[in-house]
Parts: structure tokens; C-alpha cells; sequence
């Protein structure tokens, strides 16, 4: 690999503060908000899956195909965006990117009632002897959820450059916390808003009402001022007297990259820090996936909750802790920084491992006194490394080509992360349930859990492990000095 690039501040780096204008924390909450409801977006299938599930005869691997679905096209069109988010403006995307993925989200809600429906499909994998099954509503459910990734796809892959370009090196961090904050928050009220919408005006039309705030929200993300792009960096190590309204000109034109996008791919994926902290990401994203998807049915399946009891139970508990881990990573990540190189990767590395545990309990137990706390502590932990996860990525790269940077991260984390654990577990379950994956159902029988019963429990229990393989990779990348400049 390449030299690898400084994905933290150096501790010899001064940390005089910069003053900040009020125009980068008036477009941090913009963006926030929007990242907000992109996730209460997101998160409302899982919410009223058991909902839909019973309406429309859905499996669980149609469950966790419609999930598969937004996350492949999302991934799928990440470098194209991202190499769009490198030239043209950014602020123009991420509205349009609203605007797609709150339509696709309204007409959700409208599937079955269309006159006409594909036909089923039955594919047999050979070797495994597995049966891919989906019916035409299924399949129409997974062209909507696709086209949702979409509109996501441009705005979380351009996003964290934009923020970079707001915020100095030294509040990356703190900024990128907050931004990423949104997550648990709008993982939180997509569960509740959606169990509770569907409580009363059915499932539907839940889908259909929380697709119009993005709509109005896109507005005020495309009116945003575009920041010239690499301007903080170049100031980070020079006089702190510095005309902070040239550092949000709006740019007039397209900017054009100096190598091709191969080219581009290539030095960043051999950067060190943000090959090391991508893989320890994607086993990260493995997890997030699964519990974003099957977190509410296994509470109601396999724990005895009510639908309505689950989401608003997981929505309280995503909301305290999440957030909590969201702020306070990117808050502890930046004050270790001032004293160790390898912060942020230390920071990762901590928490993927302290999850370990509380995954375990939260399976296994029947307690809800004990398995809503384990839960808890398990998404404290998950979130924790949100904020300095994303400040390595885009400390890892130069300004004008962070965005295929970030673009390239999200390829990896998906396609080899939540995309194979929303499926998969789905697949897994159903396997389970006919009497299959002999491995498994002796590891769950170990540990309490009745594979033929709870099989949705069994599959899950390739989370602990995943938690352990993020720690490992994170603990790789902070094992290493890096140079201090960016590639």
C-alpha cells in the first residue's frame, strides 16, 4: 500500500481554536435535520414489518429482501455520486436526492393496490439448495425500497465532504457527531412514528406521511452555500486570521478532477487508514444492518411484545442511547486526540468490543428487565463509533476527491456489510425454521436459545462475531504511526 494518510490530528498539531462562522453551524443543522428524516424514511419498513408481513404474506427473506434491495441500489450508485459530488455542486444533489427518496418512501405505502403486479419469482442456488423465493408484491416492494436508496445514495455519500468543508480538522470529529447523531434519532422516531401512525391509520398510510417532510426540507438544502472545497485544510496549519466568507463562495462552475476515477479508486483504496477503518466499518455496518431490520419482529416474535410495545420500547431506547453514543464518541474521540495519534481508531476499536457482550445478553435473555438494558447498552456501543469512524475517512484523503472517497466506503461497507445481514439473516431465519444450518442451531442450544422456535434469535447470533472481527481491524489500524498529510 501507499504511505498511509493521517486520519487524525497530530498531537504536535496546534489546536488553536478557529473561529467558526455561524453559517457552518446554521448549514450543520440543515443537514442534520434532512439526515434526520432520512432515516425515520428508512427505518419505517422495519417498524410495520410484522404489520405487513400478516397484510401481505410477507417471509422473512422478502423482509429482508426489500431491505436488500434500497441498500444495493444505494451502494450501486455511491461512486457515481460520489464522483458528482466531486465536480458539480454539492448542495444541489443532496436536494434533489431528498425529493427522490421522500416519493419513493409516499409510494410505499401504495403497493398492492396498483392494477398491475409482476409475477412471482422462484430461483433455485445451486450447491446450498436454496430456494429464492419472491411474490409480485414483494418484488414491487423491493423496486420501491430501490428507488429510495437512490435518492439516499447521493446525499450520505456527499454529505461528510461538504461538513469537512464547513469545519476545521480539529472540530471534524465534534461536527461529523452531531450530523451523525440523526442516525439513532431518526432510527429512534422511525420506529415509534411508524408504530404509532400504523396503530392508527394503518400501515400504509404511515409510509405516505412521513415522506412529506423531506419534500419541504429539500428547499433549504439546495439554497445552502457550497464552501470552497479544501479551504479549511489549507488554513488548519496557517494564521488563524483567516476571511471566513471567502470559505463559502458559491461555486460557479464545475470543478474537473486532474486523473481519471480509476485512477482515483485506486489511491484511495490503498490508503492505509481508510482501507483499515473501512473494513472495520463494514462488520460494523453487518450489524447495524441486522439490528435496523430485525430488531422490532424479534422483540414481538421471540420476546412476546406487542408490535406497538416493541417500536416504541426500541425507539426510546435507539433515541437515549444512540445519541448518546453518537455525541459523546465524536466528543471523547477528539479530546483523546490532543494526545494520541491513533484516537479515533482506538475510540472504534473499544467499542465495537465492549458490544460484544451486550449482544450476547440481548439474545439470549428472556427477561425484558434484562434484555431491553443489554439492547441499550449494545446500541450505546454501536454508535459510539459513528462520529470518529467518519472523521478518519475524511482526514484520510484530500478535499477534492473526498467524496469518491467516501463514495468507495460506502461500496465496501454495504455491499459486504448490511446488504449480506439484512438478507441474509432473513434467509438464515427461514433456514433455521426448516430444520437447516446444523451449525448454527448447535451454537444457539449452547447458549439457551431454541433454533426451532426462535429461529429469528438463532440468526442473529452472527452479530457477536462481527462486533469481534470490527474491533480486530480497528485495533490494526490504530497498531501503526501514519505521516501526517493526506494523499
Amino acid at each position: 500500500m501507499d504511505t498511509p494518510a493521517a486520519s487524525e490530528t497530530s498531537p504536535k498539531t496546534s489546536h488553536t481554536s478557529l473561529e467558526i462562522p455561524r453559517y457552518s453551524y446554521y448549514a450543520l443543522a440543515v443537514l442534520t435535520l434532512v439526515n434526520f428524516l432520512n432515516y425515520i424514511d428508512r427505518q419505517i419498513l422495519p417498524a410495520v414489518a410484522p404489520l405487513m408481513a400478516e397484510d401481505l404474506h410477507l417471509s422473512d427473506t422478502e423482509i429482508g429482501a426489500m431491505e436488500a434491495a434500497l441498500l444495493l441500489s444505494f451502494t450501486v450508485l455511491a461512486p457515481l455520486f460520489g464522483r458528482l459530488g466531486d465536480r458539480y455542486s454539492r448542495t444541489k444533489l443532496m436536494a434533489g436526492a431528498a425529493v427522490i427518496w421522500s416519493i419513493a418512501t409516499a409510494l410505499t405505502g401504495m403497493i398492492d393496490h396498483t392494477p398491475v403486479l409482476p409475477a412471482g419469482i422462484h430461483l433455485t442456488v445451486p450447491i446450498v439448495q436454496f430456494t429464492l423465493s419472491l411474490s409480485g408484491v414483494a418484488l414491487m416492494l423491493c423496486l420501491a425500497r430501490a428507488i429510495v436508496g437512490v435518492g439516499e445514495s447521493s446525499y450520505s455519500t456527499i454529505t461528510p465532504s461538504l461538513i469537512a468543508d464547513y469545519f476545521p480538522p480539529q472540530r471534524r470529529a465534534t461536527a461529523l457527531g452531531v450530523f451523525q447523531a440523526a442516525i439513532p434519532m431518526g432510527f429512534a422516531l422511525g420506529y415509534v412514528i411508524g408504530v404509532i401512525l400504523a396503530h392508527y391509520f394503518g400501515w400504509r398510510l404511515a409510509f405516505m406521511i412521513v415522506g412529506v417532510p423531506g419534500l419541504l426540507t429539500a428547499a433549504f438544502v439546495g439554497k445552502l452555500r457550497e464552501p470552497v472545497r479544501g479551504a479549511r485544510d489549507r488554513i488548519a496549519h496557517s494564521s488563524p486570521a483567516v476571511d471566513h466568507d471567502a470559505l463559502t463562495l458559491e461555486v460557479s462552475g464545475p470543478t474537473v478532477p486532474t486523473e481519471s476515477w480509476l485512477r482515483t479508486a485506486l489511491r484511495v483504496v490503498r490508503t492505509r487508514d481508510w482501507f483499515l477503518s473501512t473494513a472495520g466499518y463494514t462488520a460494523l455496518t453487518f450489524v447495524l444492518g441486522a439490528f435496523a431490520t430485525w430488531a422490532n419482529l424479534l422483540l414481538v416474535r421471540d420476546k412476546g411484545m406487542t408490535v406497538k410495545g416493541a417500536g416504541v420500547t426500541l425507539g426510546v431506547v435507539i433515541l437515549i442511547a444512540g445519541a448518546a453514543g453518537t455525541f459523546g464518541g465524536g466528543w471523547v474521540a477528539d479530546r483523546v486526540a490532543r494526545r494520541k495519534r491513533n484516537a479515533y481508531f482506538l475510540v472504534c476499536a473499544a467499542s465495537s468490543f465492549l458490544g460484544i457482550i451486550p449482544a450476547f445478553v440481548a439474545l439470549s435473555a428472556t427477561n425484558p428487565y434484562v434484555f431491553i438494558p443489554a439492547i441499550a447498552l449494545t446500541v450505546l456501543f454501536l454508535f459510539t463509533n459513528n462520529a470518529p469512524f467518519h472523521a478518519i475517512l475524511v482526514n484520510s484523503v484530500s478535499a477534492n476527491i473526498r467524496a469518491t472517497a467516501v463514495a468507495l466506503n460506502i461500496v465496501a461497507i454495504h455491499i459486504m456489510g448490511d446488504v449480506i445481514s439484512r438478507f441474509g439473516v432473513g434467509v438464515l431465519s427461514d433456514s433455521l425454521g426448516s430444520g437447516r444450518v446444523m451449525i448454527l442451531r448447535v451454537l444457539a442450544r449452547s447458549v439457551g436459545i431454541d433454533p426451532a422456535r426462535a429461529h429469528l434469535t438463532a440468526a442473529l447470533l452472527v452479530v457477536p462475531f462481527a462486533l469481534l472481527i470490527s474491533a480486530l481491524f480497528f485495533l490494526w489500524g490504530a497498531g501503526k504511526k501514519r505521516s501526517s498529510q493526506p494523499i
